[in-house]
């Protein structure tokens, strides 16, 4: 299920920051931070690093091509190509109590943050199970927003501004196929044309086949 990869990849995250330069105290919680009110007493800590999705997009730049499969008898099975998202996360210093010292320890948290995926930026991640084992790649790049940018976030959130780092996590390559499956496409048959200088129409078509074990 793709919210079982990306709720495994948020607590890899989460531990990575957690564990990062030896540190000894719990720093990041997952919670919508959309839904955070003062006085909420269901977080850990009074001064979290609240880690939260704001959205999830394909990155359609890393998305495969279709490949095209002649008709066979039997028909052969394949499936579309593997969907890759970018998901936006925001770890945002959440203060509780309004007290100087508490603002201070929320900036040094993020910076915290920022110096664990400033120095590993790249993870792989296996998000599958022990009996069917899926790593999948992730990046981190850090987004510098304007300041009409972060008006417009944060009034999406419907929340009143808290110092934050906003972070594009890409790429979570997902597959899912349903029923069962298919028989191992080992060739393929591609057409081409080319120049024929007997015709005046000036093409002629060919068929190629690709054998996939021996290319």
């Amino acid at each position: 299920m793709i919210t079982d990869a990306i709720f495994k990849i948020l607590f890899f995250l989460k531990d990575k920051v957690d564990n990062y330069n030896e540190s000894t105290s719990s720093v990041v919680e997952i919670v919508n931070i959309a839904t955070l009110n003062d006085g909420d007493e269901f977080l850990d800590s009074t001064s979290p690093i609240v880690l939260s999705i704001i959205n999830i997009e394909e990155d359609t730049t890393a998305r495969n091509p279709n490949v095209y499969i002649p008709q066979t008898n039997p028909p052969q099975k394949y499936n579309n190509p593997s969907q890759h998202l970018v998901l936006s996360i925001l770890f945002t210093a959440y203060n509780k109590e309004q007290k100087k010292e508490k603002y201070e320890d929320g900036i040094k948290k993020l910076e915290h943050v920022m110096h664990c995926f400033q120095e590993e930026r790249v993870f792989f991640i296996d998000v599958g199970t022990m009996v069917n084992p899926n790593v999948v790649k992730v990046i981190l790049d850090m987004e510098s927003l304007k300041i009409s940018e972060l008006n417009q976030l944060w009034s999406m959130l419907g929340n009143k501004y808290m110092p934050s780092v906003l972070y594009k996590m890409r790429l979570i390559s997902v597959q899912h196929t349903q029923g069962e499956e298919g028989a191992v496409i080992e060739s393929l048959k591609i057409k081409l044309w080319e120049n024929n200088p007997e015709d005046l129409a000036g093409l002629i078509e060919e068929t190629e086949e690709i054998n996939l074990n021996n290319p």
